[in-house]
């Protein structure tokens, strides 16, 4: 069991969700979630198309930037996000904070290379975001990942490269998506996404209880004990959730002294699953699929914002 993945964990010290952004002057700061997220592409859907009655999905099914509405829409996305990038690369939100938000925002200060995943960077309006975000930042290279919001799950499996079939589950904000990996990871098979909301306690929070059930939900999808690969959307300390408030996820840590220890020994095996090949943080799980000589950075565009660092050949 590999309960943490790699060296590239970041804290909730490095969270962008968080970060105060100013668009004008005029502005009061927001966090960075209030400008893109999926809530703030379907504002900007109503507030430009009123009377558009299509969900961010559909938008980014049908976009066509021939549209003067749809173009509309992805030029005021794109500012922000300009804006909401530039902002984390001064570093002024970390310059001042623990020895960590020190590195981190030096880190930022150094990235030669952005890679644009999640559900809101699919089709043509993905592409069509960075190359708006590669003109106004050069010489920052821009990519987008082919994977969109399935960037994850692949980059569990192929960090994990197993030559036997590999389950893959992505615990997001509002989504659980499901895979079964072959080949090293370089082939997903996708199984049935689920909605977070149904699993959810009166609090609003995931507990251990709904993290069982889903596990058992999978198993019957699947022939076999097979090992799997789980992303959490939150901030992972050696395996464990960091006490902070944020998210769903974050009070799994009243339900078990160590998660990734309960999941591998009990919770997993209890579901019929042979055990824990990787636990990690979502956008890190992204950034995993992509590897870079240079400093890369994985921002994650979905119900949030999510940021990982890219690995590097020769380590961070």
């Amino acid at each position: 069991m590999n309960a943490h993945g790699s060296p590239l964990a970041l804290t909730p010290e490095a969270s962008l969700n968080r970060m105060p952004v100013v668009m004008t002057a005029q502005d009061t700061p927001r966090p960075a979630r209030y400008w893109v997220s999926t809530p703030a592409l379907l504002s900007l859907i109503h507030e430009h198309n009123p009377g558009d009655e299509r969900s961010v999905r559909q938008f980014l099914t049908t976009f066509d930037a021939r549209e003067d509405a749809d173009q509309r829409i992805l030029e005021t996305f794109a500012n922000r996000l300009i804006c909401v990038i530039r902002t984390a690369q001064t570093g002024q939100a970390w310059a001042h904070g623990s020895d960590f938000q020190r590195d981190y925002a030096r880190y930022w200060q150094t990235c030669e290379t952005l890679v644009l995943a999640g559900g809101l960077t699919s089709g043509d309006f993905g592409q069509q975001l960075a190359q708006r975000l590669e003109t106004a930042l050069a010489p920052l290279n821009v990519l987008v990942s082919p994977w969109a919001g399935q960037t994850g799950l692949v980059g569990l499996a192929q960090h994990y490269g197993s030559a036997d079939p590999l389950v893959v589950m992505d615990f997001g904000a509002t989504g659980i998506k499901r895979g079964l990996a072959y080949h090293h990871g370089n082939r997903i098979i996708p199984l049935p996404e689920l909605t977070v909301d149904h699993w959810l306690d009166g609090q609003g929070l995931f507990r251990g209880e709904a993290f069982r059930a889903v596990l058992k939900d999978t198993r019957e999808h699947l022939d076999g004990r097979l090992p799997l690969a789980i992303s959490l959307a939150c901030y992972l300390d050696q395996g464990h959730p960091h006490d902070y408030h944020s998210g769903v996820y974050h009070r799994l840590i009243d339900e078990c002294d160590h998660l990734a220890t309960t999941l591998h020994q009990q919770w997993l095996p209890g579901a019929g699953f042979s055990g824990l090949a990787l636990l990690e943080h979502d956008s890190t799980a992204a950034a995993l699929a992509f590897r870079f000589s240079r400093p890369a950075m994985m921002v994650t565009l979905g119900t949030g914002l999510g940021v990982g660092v890219c690995p590097r050949h020769e380590g961070f």
